[in-house]
């Protein structure tokens, strides 16, 4: 099966995503066809006048060859590079140390897509401890969409099982038993397996000898690529080391893809029922080994409480959380007493750009833990085009306030001598209690249909790009 690289004459190596002659049939050199919905990380690469194999390393991340090019890319799912799911990215990046096709050990490019895929169990690049089984004679898989000889069409997804031949600095040189990579198969990587089933990303295919049947296939290593692509991606793809390779897991290592060759429910429903892992513990203990009873501690950020904005404001909802345990899951905003929908899981979080009806209206952010705990910021009370009443300290109740109502109108509550606060919009919860507490709970008890009451009218949206933290 031989993945991607381009052919030049004569006994030269050849870069694997472009094409000087239009090879026979351009497919996987000795493996064969992938079932539906298996090696579902490896991805076509697409656009820019080539093809070229990528590999999911993290819901956001596809990582590829340099010599691919970043310019008019797109990301397509399946085992066609001719159909199957398209998902646009934000950009793409080429290593700019990378000197050409004799440069295989700086090989590197990512795009980061618009948009994370959540359904789908995705594969880290083996880092850390991991990296000590690096050696000859190491199994590993390969798979791509690049020449296969007379046994195919081109563009279709192949795979087989090889091994690394030989090391040398920051490549690996990857085939054998008649198994190896060729044009179109540039940067896909080989992959290892671990000992709980899970699999790690090892390389990114650069180069191979014309001809690719019986050969080698020279590999960029994934591994000294990481902290250029996390620099500069802004997200961390090793969710269970430091940069230094120390064990460090976050709640994001968990979930890694445990499948193969064998396909799991269809593109549709994005390879349901594929099989994942549980929190990893390849160097360590699991990030889960020790108990986290302790909520998020939340704040709003912006806007401010008290704020008054003129009528027509675009109002963006900053938030800060951060929790000392597992780790944040995902953030969202209560308005009025009512549960919205739109949740935010990557820092910096906001939802931006909200406009509000004239009124006033009290925001309350949530944020939730891998361990199920949930934290509730103090309230932040706005005005839009009115004038927010100064805090009562002899009653929860804020007698005669006029609030905003989601078609513009406005309600009158007053203070009835009970424990309820006062409301602060329409469908605003009657369960009293205050802000501030490191309330815990569980994320998804919402309040059903009229979670869509206000922000889901008004157009709620996550606001600026999300990162994670790239350091440790």
């Amino acid at each position: 099966m031989a993945l991607g690289s381009a052919m030049a004459l004569g006994p030269a190596t050849a870069a694997a995503g472009e094409l000087s002659v239009e090879p026979f049939f351009p497919q996987v050199i000795g493996g064969e066809e992938v079932e539906l919905c298996g090696w579902p990380n490896t991805v076509a690469v697409i656009g820019g006048g080539g093809l070229c194999t990528g590999s999911l390393v993290h819901p956001q991340v596809v990582v590829y060859a340099a010599h691919c090019g970043e310019d008019n890319k797109q990301i397509r799912f399946g085992e066609d590079a001719n159909m199957g799911i398209t998902r646009q990215v934000q950009f793409c990046m080429v290593n700019p140390d990378y000197g050409g096709l004799n440069d295989q050990a700086h090989d590197w490019a990512f795009c980061v897509l618009q948009e994370p895929i959540t359904d789908l169990p995705f594969t880290p690049p083996a880092f850390g401890c991991e990296l000590d089984a690096l050696e000859a004679g190491l199994p590993v898989v390969i798979a791509g969409f690049g020449d296969a000889g007379v046994e195919g069409p081109p563009g279709i997804k192949r795979w087989g099982m090889t091994q690394i031949v030989s090391t040398l600095g920051n490549t690996a040189n990857i085939g054998g038993a008649g198994i190896s990579t060729c044009q179109g198969d540039s940067g896909g990587s080989s992959f290892m397996a671990m000992a709980d089933g899970s699999w790690r990303a090892l390389s990114m295919t650069s180069t191979g000898l014309i001809g690719c049947e019986g050969t080698t296939g020279v590999h960029a290593l994934m591994h000294p690529a990481v902290p250029w692509i996390e620099e500069h991606a802004g997200i961390d793809i090793t969710p269970c080391h430091d940069l230094d390779g120390t064990w460090n897991p976050t709640p994001n290592c968990d979930g890694f893809f445990a499948g193969g060759a064998t396909g799991h429910g269809a593109w549709g429903d994005w390879c349901s029922g594929t099989p994942s892992t549980g929190p990893a513990s390849t160097c360590g203990e699991p990030y889960d080994a020790v108990p986290d009873p302790d909520p998020p501690l939340v704040t709003i950020t912006s806007p401010l409480d008290g704020e008054e904005l003129p009528t027509g404001s675009l109002v963006t909802i900053a938030i800060d959380a951060v929790d000392e345990g597992y780790g944040v899951q995902e953030v969202w905003v209560e308005i009025a007493g009512q549960e919205q929908p739109v949740r935010d899981g990557y820092p910096p979080y906001a939802f931006a750009d909200v406009p509000f009806p004239d009124g006033v209206y009290e925001i309350v952010a949530l944020a939730s833990d891998w361990a199920g705990n949930v934290g509730m910021s103090a309230p932040v009370t706005i005005g839009i085009n009115a004038e927010v009443p100064d805090p009562d300290p002899d009653s929860t109740g804020t007698a005669g306030s006029e609030t905003g109502d989601l078609d513009g109108t406005s309600t009158t509550t007053g203070s009835d001598g009970d424990d309820s606060t006062g409301s602060t919009g329409p469908g605003a919860s009657d369960d009293g209690g205050g802000g501030g507490c490191g309330c815990q709970g569980h994320p998804g008890g919402g309040s059903g249909s009229g979670a869509l009451v206000l922000l889901g009218l008004l157009g709620l949206r996550r606001g600026g790009r999300r990162r994670e933290r790239v350091t440790r």
